[in-house]
């Protein structure tokens, strides 16, 4: 965890490899953050596992899901209950299941340039 990172209440970090949480990354609440799975093509199904990377200033909603090897960009927002099974740009509002990247997000003005 990064300077000003946060796990909300009842987040979960299922943490059988890294995950890095950029500097004012915020995962709200019953977050589900997994770097781990199995193989399936596998009869014995294997363990596997992945590093998630949660860039600087990215929000991750409410019960989102973030599979094994997920990076997702900095200043990205991902919706609530999203199922992210791949990487998403820096900069985008991202939902749905899957997770895909849906708009630009805009940046908040600063009371000067109001």
């Amino acid at each position: 965890m990064h300077d000003r990172s946060c796990l909300g209440d009842r987040a979960h970090a299922y943490c059988l490899d890294e995950i890095e949480l950029g500097p004012r990354s915020t995962v709200a609440q019953e977050a589900y953050l997994c770097t781990g799975t199995h193989n399936f093509e596998d009869s014995t199904l294997p363990l596997t596992t992945a590093k998630i990377a949660i860039g600087a200033d990215a929000y991750i909603g409410a019960r989102a899901f973030i599979m094994p090897g997920v990076t997702i960009g900095a200043g990205a927002v991902i919706g609530a209950c999203s199922l992210v099974t791949k990487d998403m740009p820096a900069g985008e509002i991202c939902f749905g299941h899957p997770c895909k990247p849906v708009r630009p997000r805009q940046s908040r003005q600063t009371s000067t340039e109001q």
